[in-house]
């Protein structure tokens, strides 16, 4: 193990102590799953109110009865928690750093790589820990299942992908990827299991209660909820979140027109589905290939897979600033696209989809808070759906940059990895 990583461990783990026990003190969303799993030992509704600092409960029954032999133990329980999400994370650099040829990267622009995907991932990173949340759980479970499939571990893998979807509907998305794959057993793992997961809190809840719990929880997450179609308030992002207020007379909560057109109503949700299915339709661009046929060349695998991420937080409604933490691995993947072809960057489309990325990941970075550019102007950009406005030209950005153009790169010669140990 080299020095510099012995040292890059020491500060990862003094920063993780640290940052734990100060979102600790001040509480999270955490608490809000605490106070279900309470709610669910005493057999009450655990998605009605009242809740928590208002925060609705959006998770499973599953969830809720897993934390419940710990719910009374807030403090513990939680500074646990985020020890166990830096340890995820952690994973995190690992699993993605395997799909990579570092040996076409000098040391210096390791180094480059590493500082600037943190960087990036940095508002997103403090975010999730001081609130508590489980968005690094989602992003390592997608990855992790995603090995352990590449390793012909799929029914495993399957089994960690459902165990995501049931906590957090989000890593739904991955489904159809795999599916589109040839991942068959995966998929059909994943569906069975999940569907395992909802009515095993019946052995200990009862058949009847869980089914209700159910219900209820549907009543939550149905994507068809009006208040899932029209997200009119600042702090709220996806498409879910822009297209109403750019295409419907809507009132935000600054006094600034956003409409450019008046679209009823009654369409805007035909409009958004129809978004849906476009975003969704682009990832044919991203296969290249006739479905159920299976990827080989491990980057572009990686890109594929790392586009559909990018699709969670943008196709889902409900979306908080912390789950852009799911776009990293594409904005990794650009980082060493752009880092290992410099040589080529002299190229028209490069250069534009260079600044376009660099636009980009100014909202991205951790320039972008209340406390750097003001809070007007970090509300007035909000108002504006500027971060899913970001992720979007990520999209063409992601096309232009594609694993094929990094075919022809050399090994550099004598090319040592400064963070392994």
């Amino acid at each position: 193990m080299t020095k510099s990583y012995k040292l890059l461990i020491c500060l990862f783990v003094l920063i993780a102590v640290i940052t734990a026990y100060i979102s600790c003190t001040d509480g999270g969303d955490f608490d809000v799953y605490l106070q279900a799993a309470r709610q669910l030992s005493k057999r009450q509704n655990i998605y009605v109110p009242p809740f928590v600092k208002g925060l609705q409960y959006y998770y499973s029954v599953f969830f809720a009865l897993i934390l419940s032999p710990v719910g009374s133990y807030i403090f513990a329980t939680e500074f646990a928690w985020l020890l166990l999400s830096y340890c995820f994370l952690f994973r995190i650099m690992k699993l993605m750093k395997a799909y990579f040829n570092i040996d076409v990267l000098s040391n210096k622009q390791q180094i480059i790589w590493f500082v600037l995907s943190v960087i990036l991932s940095l508002q997103f990173l403090m975010y999730d820990v001081s609130l508590i949340q489980v968005t690094i759980f989602l992003l390592w479970s997608i990855l992790e299942s995603l090995q352990l499939i590449r390793n012909d571990r799929e029914i495993l893998g399957g089994m960690l992908l459902a165990t995501a979807i049931n906590i957090k509907i989000m890593p739904i998305l991955m489904l159809p990827y795999l599916f589109y794959r040839g991942y068959f057993k995966s998929v059909v793992t994943a569906v069975l299991f999940f569907i395992i997961l909802l009515y095993l809190p019946a052995i200990f809840i009862g058949w009847k209660y869980n089914n209700f719990l159910l219900a209820e929880w549907w009543k939550v997450i149905n994507p068809g909820n009006k208040e899932h179609m029209f997200e009119l308030g600042i702090g709220t992002h996806s498409i879910v979140a822009m297209l109403p207020v750019y295409l419907t007379p809507t009132v935000g909560e600054m006094p600034y027109r956003r409409n450019i057109v008046n679209i009823d109503y009654s369409t805007i949700g035909v409009v958004i589905n129809a978004t849906r299915v476009l975003l969704l339709g682009i990832s044919l661009f991203f296969f290249k290939t006739l479905p159920f046929k299976r990827e080989n060349n491990t980057l572009k695998m990686f890109w594929e897979a790392a586009y559909f991420m990018l699709l969670i937080p943008l196709l889902l409604p409900h979306q908080q600033k912390y789950n852009f933490l799911l776009v990293l691995p594409m904005i990794v993947y650009l980082l060493y696209f752009f880092i290992s072809k410099k040589w080529a960057l002299t190229s028209i489309p490069f250069i534009i989809a260079l600044v376009v990325f660099s636009l980009s990941m100014v909202i991205f970075s951790p320039i972008y808070g209340s406390d750097i550019i003001g809070g007007f102007l970090f509300r007035l950009t909000q108002h504006y759906r500027f971060m899913t406005f970001a992720t979007l030209f990520i999209i063409p950005v992601a096309l232009i940059c594609n694993p094929g153009q990094l075919e022809n790169l050399k090994t550099i010669k004598g090319t040592r990895h400064i963070f392994e140990p």
